[in-house]
Order: structure tokens, then sequence, then C-alpha cells
């Protein structure tokens, strides 16, 4: 290798690195604003009387409406975009402009409709019949919304959602049953209806996160 060849690449690290860390700061940002805001506005009695479960299920549904939202603003400004996701420039988020709006669209539905429920009757100010429609319109846009991005996927992409939807089920296995396990036997409290559905949320972006790490699809480009 030359030593042109070593300088490209040595600047080619150094503009990873540099994007990376770029993006983890203003992830972290934005996540520690919207959780703080949040619990605020909880703490302010604006969205009832919560308890840790519903905060939890807020919280995952509000990380589910932000990580839609930065994928939005990346579309709508892929120069902008180009600098904090991972995509190699802006022409790929302008060709996978398709398949990366109906993600986040169904990404967006599916997060607000978990904080619904979060915020519904007893404890919240959403009446339970006003939520249950609300929560079925919602992830009926998100099933739909997600089936549209699939199409538009290329083999590597279904491959990961599938290894994607096995790993969510494994780990909820493991999560959900070990609780349930340790409830059963009377060493701990089991966990609520909400906090399984808080778990399929949750577990479905760790299964993806996981997924994607071992395939080394998480190193910027």
């Amino acid at each position: 290798m030359t030593q042109i060849e070593n300088e490209l690449e040595a600047a080619e690290k150094k503009r990873r690195l540099k994007k990376t860390v770029f993006a983890m700061l203003l992830g972290g940002v934005v996540g520690f604003l919207g959780s703080f805001g949040l619990m605020q506005l909880a703490d302010s009695g604006a969205l009832g009387s919560l308890d840790a479960s519903r905060e939890i299920a807020a919280l995952v549904g509000m990380l589910y409406v932000v990580t839609a939202a930065a994928i939005g603003f990346g579309l709508m400004s892929p120069t902008a975009g180009a600098k904090f996701l991972n995509v190699e420039d802006p022409e790929e988020l302008r060709e996978q402009k398709g398949m990366l709006g109906n993600s986040a669209l169904g990404m967006a539905t599916a997060g607000v409709a978990l904080m619904v429920l979060a915020i519904a009757a007893p404890a919240g100010p959403i009446g339970q019949g006003a939520a249950l429609a609300v929560f079925a319109v919602l992830m009926l846009v998100a099933v739909i919304t997600s089936i549209a991005s699939m199409k538009k996927q290329d083999e590597l992409m279904k491959a990961v959602g599938s290894e994607a939807g096995a790993m969510t089920y494994y780990l909820l296995l493991l999560v959900g049953g070990t609780w349930s396990l340790l409830a059963h036997l009377g060493f701990i409290a089991g966990p609520q209806p909400l906090d399984w559905l808080t778990m399929f949320w949750a577990l479905m972006l760790l299964g993806a996160f996981i997924v994607t790490a071992k395939r080394g699809m998480l190193t910027m480009r």
C-alpha cells in the first residue's frame, strides 16, 4: 500500500470516527431532552398519575418517535441527514426515500400508540374507549406502512428484518419468561399487561440493534 493510499485510508477512518461521535452526541442530546421534557410533563400532573410501568412505556414510545423524527428530518434534508444517519451520501437517502419514509411513519405511529396506552385511563387523561380506538388506528397505519417499506427492501434488509424478528422472540422469552418465572415462584411482582407491551416495543429495537451489530452494519459510512 502506497503512502497516498495510507493517507486516504487514515482520512476516511477519521471522517467515519467524527461522524460516529457526532451522531452519538446528537442522539444523546435529543434523547435526553425528550426524556427530560416527558418526565417534567409527567411530574406536572398533566398526563395524570403515572406509575413506573406507564412512565417506562411512555419513554419507550418516545424513543420510537424521536428515531422516526431523525429519519424523517434526514429525508427532508438529505444533505444534513447524511451527516448523522448511517448512509454514504445524500443520494442514498434520496434513493431510499420510499422505504425509509414508510419505515419512519410506521415507527412514529407505533411509538405514539404506546404512549397513548401509557396515559390512558384510569391513571391518565385519555378514556379507555378513546385510547383503544386511537391505538387500533395507529397500529393499522404502522402495519400498512411497515409492509409498504418491506416491499421496497432489498434481500439484505429483508434478511436483517427476519433475523431481528427471531432475535426479538428469543429476547422476549429470556426477559419476559424469566420475569414471569420469578413472579410465579413468588420472588418478585409479576409483569403488568402494559409491561408486556412495553417489552414488545423495546425488545424489537434491541433485537434489531443486536442483529445489525453482528452483521457489522453499525459502522458509520
